[in-house]
């Protein structure tokens, strides 16, 4: 079994944050664990190489299971992730703005629903996922993967400055000012509001709460002996109550009560992660 976060070639650096590999053999004997995910600023790809993943949207009930090869955007909502008994995927992780680039489609229209992904890359994709089913080794199918990227990448547009700001604010969200980003972007705050919706798929200030609040639970998970109250110091809320009402939003649980949930996913379980 594998849990496993690889870099991007240098060639690919300035248009992929990383790639992950998760490869699960449960036991089917027993329910499989399921994943609780809370909003999270993310786009991609991803190929499901072996199984199958069921999503349950917590607010709107609503149920989806992905096509093999599908496109995603960010998470707005919390959902439950349910896998198959094996489950293999291979995920690369773009970088802010590059999805919007790389479709040529507003991020608003993809919404937090999983699409497929021959509707943008054709019938390729299922040569890609062949050939991915049938490396053998991790480095074959990160050189599979960036042929399949690199011609893609070369033919984009440039990007633009809502690119470089929505970059620093995955860096660090910490100080969100649309004001002072909106200069930064050399637009008034209204024309940089509407772009970044347009590009991003999100509103801004969204865009950092949500990038900040992962920043807060994945320190805690490493520095398990700090409180929560140093936790919401170290990320710039107001204070320890500003933290807990983000974490009830995006969870429905309290900061603790979210932490063990957590701890409860597969890979963490299974001591992947």
């Amino acid at each position: 079994m594998v849990f496993k976060s690889i870099p991007p070639g240098p060639a690919l650096h300035e248009f992929v944050r990383n790639y992950t590999l998760l490869h699960l053999t449960l036991d089917t004997d027993q329910p499989a664990p399921i994943k609780h995910r809370p909003p999270k600023p993310e786009q991609g790809i991803v190929f499901y190489l072996k199984g199958h993943v069921n999503l349950h949207n917590l607010i709107t009930g609503d149920q989806q299971r992905p096509a093999t090869v599908a496109l995603f955007s960010h998470q707005t909502d919390r959902k439950i992730f349910r896998v198959s008994a094996e489950f293999f995927m291979f995920t690369i992780f773009l970088r802010p703005g590059i999805l919007h680039r790389l479709i040529n489609v507003p991020s608003t229209e993809l919404k937090q629903e999983y699409h497929d992904a021959e509707l943008f890359f054709g019938t390729e994709v299922r040569e890609v996922t062949e050939q991915l089913c049938n490396a053998t080794s991790f480095s074959s199918m990160i050189t599979i993967i960036e042929r399949f990227l690199l011609p893609k990448f070369s033919q984009m547009k440039n990007g633009t400055s809502i690119d470089e700001v929505a970059n620093y604010l995955l860096a660090d969200p910490t100080r969100f000012s649309l004001d002072q980003i909106a200069r930064q972007a050399c637009l008034s705050p209204k024309q940089f509001h509407r772009r970044f919706l347009e590009r991003i798929g999100i509103s801004p200030k969204f865009f950092s709460r949500i990038t900040r609040f992962n920043l807060a639970y994945h320190y805690k998970m490493i520095h398990p002996g700090v409180s929560w109250s140093s936790v919401a110091q170290e990320l710039c809320y107001t204070d320890y109550h500003h933290l807990e009402k983000e974490c009830k939003e995006f969870t429905g649980l309290t900061p603790n009560d979210w932490i063990i949930q957590h701890q409860a996913s597969p890979e963490r379980i299974l001591q992947l992660r």
